[in-house]
């Protein structure tokens, strides 16, 4: 069995040399070498288009973006696995975006440091269970943000809701401005800016906007 190829980058020189060292205690792991900045990371990918470049995501140089550009650009069969120590949201879509293979946090065991290298080798990607989480937890995000973005009912401010929802209760002005402590014409003025903020043409028809997306707010 022919050994999988790797170059590590990384400027943490401590944490490069334990990482390459637990790289080679495995027979079928041949470390290409261990670099600290993004010009020797790329130049090394360049010469021997291993199967595996392991980078963390922030290094001096250039930076591991650009390098996965590159080896896009020279249709290379390296894979690329970022193990760093930063799981916030903004690394880790960042790196997804550029088109990486894997993610690891620099808290990863021996064990799964291996396992995803042979992953992102094999063809397939690998994220560590914190970086799922990252993601999951953003696509969440996103999709309640395209929610509220899709709903009308959420162009009104807070106090429209409030008597509009009281509107959908059969409250007349009158009484919505007691229940509210508002005056009669205040209440007036908010339906009028509803009916506008909602482009529709009367009570009715904004009671039946209000029914169809209460779910979603």
């Amino acid at each position: 069995m022919s050994k999988m190829t790797v170059v590590l980058a990384d400027d943490h020189a401590i944490l490069t040399e334990g990482t390459a060292s637990i790289l080679k205690e495995y027979d079928f792991i041949d470390l290409l070498g261990a670099v600290s900045n993004g010009e020797e990371a790329l130049q090394l990918v360049m010469e021997h288009k291993p199967d595996v470049l392991v980078a963390d995501i922030s290094m001096p140089g250039t930076s591991i973006f650009d390098i996965v550009q590159k080896i896009k650009e020279n249709q290379l069969p390296t894979k690329v696995l970022i193990l760093s120590m930063h799981d916030t949201p903004n690394y880790v879509f960042q790196a997804l975006n550029s088109g990486v293979d894997g993610y690891i946090t620099k808290y990863a065991d021996r064990e799964e440091v291996v396992e995803a290298i042979q992953t992102v080798a094999n063809g397939d990607e690998y994220y560590s269970q914190t970086i799922t989480q990252v993601i999951v937890k953003g696509f969440k995000e996103k999709k309640s943000q395209e929610n509220d973005t899709q709903n009308p009912i959420n162009v009104l401010s807070k106090r429209e809701k409030e008597v509009l929802s009281l509107l959908v209760e059969g409250l007349n002005s009158k009484q919505i401005a007691e229940r509210l402590f508002l005056s009669e014409r205040t209440v007036s003025n908010h339906r009028a800016n509803m009916l506008q903020k909602c482009q529709v043409g009367n009570t009715v028809e904004l009671v039946r906007l209000y029914l169809d997306n209460a779910n979603k707010w």
